[in-house]
C-alpha cells in the first residue's frame, strides 16, 4: 500500500542513505523500505544477518520500523523481530534514515549477533574449497550494485525535485542555501552523535548537557538565519 510520504522527503532520505548509510539498498526500488546486511563477529564472522528499515506514514514525525529478517538470538530483538533501538524509542523528527542504519550497525558492533539456537544445531554444509561463503558473495555483489546505483541516484533525485517544481530544467540552489542546508545536516549529525554517546554512557550527564545545549543553540540560530 502506498505511503503518504512526500517525494521530496523520499528523495532527501534516499540521497543521504546512499551517501552516509552504506550497506543498505531499497527493496525492489521502494524508497520507503531499505534492507542491509550486518556482518557477524567472532566465531560468526563468516555470517551476515539481514535487517530492514521501513518508513511509516507520517515520516519523519513517525519513527521508522526496524526489523531483523534473519533468525537470531539477541536480547535487543524482540517480539515480531522488532529491533530495540534507542533512536526509535527517543525519535526526533530531525533524525534521518541513515542515522537509523548507522545506529543498527553500532548496536550490533557493541552487542554482536548470533544465529538462532536451532540453526546452530544443524550441521553446516562445507563450503567449496577456495570459494567464499554464499552470504559473502551476496554482500560483495550488493556492495558493487550500491556503488553503481549511487552514481545514478543524484540525477534521479534532481529529476524528482525538478518535476515537483514543474520544471524540466534543474533549478540549482544558491550557494548560500546549499551552505545552510549542509550546515544544518552537520549540526543534526552532531546532535545525534551526542545523544548516542550519552545513551552508551560514553559521556557524563554534565558533558551531555553542555554539548547538547551548544549544538541545539546553533541549530536555533541557523533556523533564524534561514527564515
Amino acid at each position: 500500500m502506498p505511503k503518504n510520504i512526500p517525494d521530496i522527503i523520499l528523495a532527501r532520505e534516499a540521497k543521504w542513505m546512499y551517501e552516509k548509510g552504506r550497506g543498505f539498498e531499497p527493496i525492489k526500488g521502494d524508497m520507503t523500505r531499505w534492507r542491509g546486511l550486518i556482518p557477524g563477529r567472532g566465531e560468526f564472522s563468516d555470517r551476515f544477518f539481514t535487517v530492514e528499515i521501513e518508513m511509516l506514514d507520517g515520516f519523519p514525525a513517525t519513527p521508522p520500523l526496524v526489523k531483523m529478517i534473519s533468525e537470531v538470538d539477541h536480547p535487543r530483538v524482540g517480539s515480531g523481530k522488532i529491533i530495540d533501538l534507542w533512536i526509535t524509542k527517543r525519535w526526533n523528527p530531525e533524525y534521518h534514515l541513515f542515522q537509523v542504519a548507522n545506529s543498527i550497525k553500532g548496536l550490533f558492533a557493541r552487542e554482536p549477533l548470533r544465529p538462532a539456537a536451532h540453526l546452530l544445531e544443524k550441521k553446516a554444509k562445507p563450503s567449496v574449497a577456495g570459494k567464499p561463503a554464499t552470504a559473502y558473495l551476496v554482500f560483495q555483489k550488493q556492495k558493487a550494485q550500491l556503488e553503481e546505483v549511487l552514481k545514478q541516484k543524484e540525477a534521479e533525485i534532481d529529476r524528482i525535485k525538478a518535476g515537483m517544481r514543474g520544471k524540466t530544467k534543474i533549478d540549482h540552489q544558491s550557494e548560500r542555501e546549499k551552505y545552510l542546508e549542509k550546515r544544518q545536516l552537520k549540526l543534526e549529525e552532531d546532535l545525534f552523535d551526542i545523544e548516542e554517546r550519552f545513551h552508551w554512557a560514553d559521556i557524563s550527564s554534565i558533558d551531555f548537557a553542555k554539548e547538547y545545549l551548544k549544538v541545539r543553540t546553533q541549530l536555533q540560530l541557523l533556523a533564524l538565519i534561514k527564515t
